[in-house]
């Protein structure tokens, strides 16, 4: 399990990018590994090695064309475009040399869409008895950053820290879990189906079916203090089935029993989609609103919402979709808002001290996280990534055309160590 702590970005570390940052005073630093991006193809290949191929655990597979060299800057491209059956690429480098110990620096700008991780990071390669992971940033846009640190050996463990340049995002609430569609006209059919291409588990906790209504719907999460009205939830008396269970406690009659809570709910596989939730009625109905809360609530906060989804219904002879009830209508009718601190407009530092008590993270030369190093006591090369997750923000269009751009990467080495 990951263990994030959040940070707040003191006022002023939000004035400047700096230019270059450099190792801490203290030490005798020697400067040794620097790639400023400004030589040939054939130079760049002479330092870092790429990935050719599909990945797994994420959305897009990756190559080496997709690191491209212009205008002084490592550009890793994101394309969305099908290779090795994966609906984008983008690129992943790692050096060819590897260092144990030191001062690490990379000055980049993120890809400027939501959905894309943007990574400055350090890992071991092969079998070596420790295996680590140090991820310096891994940077989704508009203004996070992720420090985490993974220990791959053995019982996989890991823990991180968040922080924000600028103000966070706002926390996920009942109003972004919740969802309501009240259809233009009645519809007859005798089942419906929510459909969803994000990356499992997809949650639903309730699907709801209403006939039309002159005086209104229940809400989607009712109050106690609020009268509701007596409009019966067709899909009490329907039957569920799914494309994938989590587990059996998780099965899909668990998403139309109206129970609220976090043991009943319908939670697909761990695989990538389309997954699926089909209720059938007994006899058509008709029907004149649709409901379902996805994800769940922890402290306050709702996670693990559905973000790809549309509701469909069986005229007979197939599956087509309700007008209006899929989240791309929602996000387009939410209007544009320019984040305020935008890392993918404006390069910055991000760094690394590596010593052998510590990891010690900076942002533009300021500190800005320190944890103990437990186990990162060996050789490992540096890596340069763009993918794309789910888990980044939205996955839209938008991120077609969209690069990380990186200025230069330098290491340094303390001498007394």
């Amino acid at each position: 399990m990951l263990r994030i702590s959040h940070l707040l970005v003191p006022a002023s570390l939000c004035l400047f990018p700096a230019a270059f940052s450099g190792p801490p005073e203290h030490g005798k630093w020697a400067l040794v590994f620097v790639d400023d991006f400004t030589g040939t193809e054939t130079d760049l290949d002479a330092k870092w090695e790429a990935q050719n191929g599909p990945s797994g655990h994420i959305l897009c597979s990756r190559w080496r064309e997709n690191a491209v060299l212009k205008d002084g800057l490592l550009r890793l491209e994101a394309r969305k475009e099908t290779r090795a059956e994966q609906d984008w690429t983008a690129a992943s480098l790692w050096t060819r040399e590897t260092f144990t110990y030191g001062y690490f620096e990379c000055r980049y700008r993120y890809a400027a869409a939501t959905g894309t991780n943007n990574s400055f990071w350090i890992m071991t390669r092969g079998r070596p008895k420790q295996r680590f992971e140090i991820d310096i940033n891994e940077g989704h846009f508009p203004n996070e950053v992720n420090m985490n640190l993974h220990n791959w050996s053995g019982k996989h463990w890991a823990r991180g820290g968040r922080w924000y340049y600028g103000p966070p995002p706002p926390a996920p609430n009942q109003n972004d879990a919740g969802f309501e569609f009240v259809l233009d006209g009645p519809l007859v059919t005798n089942r419906i189906r929510l459909v969803s291409i994000d990356a499992g588990p997809v949650r639903v906790m309730e699907l709801r079916a209403f006939p039309p209504s002159n005086q209104g719907y229940p809400s989607v999460f009712p109050s106690r203090l609020e009268a509701q009205p007596d409009v019966p939830n067709l899909a009490l008396g329907a039957a569920a089935e799914a494309s994938s269970s989590l587990e059996t406690k998780y099965a899909a009659h668990k998403a139309i029993d109206g129970l609220l809570g976090t043991e009943s709910r319908w939670l697909s596989a761990r695989t990538n989609g389309p997954h699926h939730l089909t209720v059938t009625f007994p006899k058509p109905q008709t029907l004149g609103c649709l409901q379902f809360i996805s994800g769940w609530e922890e402290k306050g906060t709702w996670n693990g919402i559905v973000d790809d989804f549309r509701l469909e219904y069986w005229d007979g002879a197939g599956w087509l979709p309700i007008p209006g009830a899929d989240g791309k209508t929602l996000q387009a009718a939410k209007p544009a808002v320019a984040p305020t601190h935008n890392l993918g407009k404006e390069f910055h530092t991000y760094a690394l001290e590596w010593n052998k008590d510590e990891l010690i993270y900076f942002f533009d030369g300021n500190k800005i996280r320190r944890t103990p190093n437990d186990i990162c006591h060996g050789p490992a090369p540096v890596w340069l990534s763009l993918a794309i997750i789910k888990w980044a923000g939205r996955v839209t269009d938008a991120i077609h055309g969209t690069s990380m751009d990186v200025d230069y990467v330098r290491v340094w080495q303390n001498k007394d160590e």
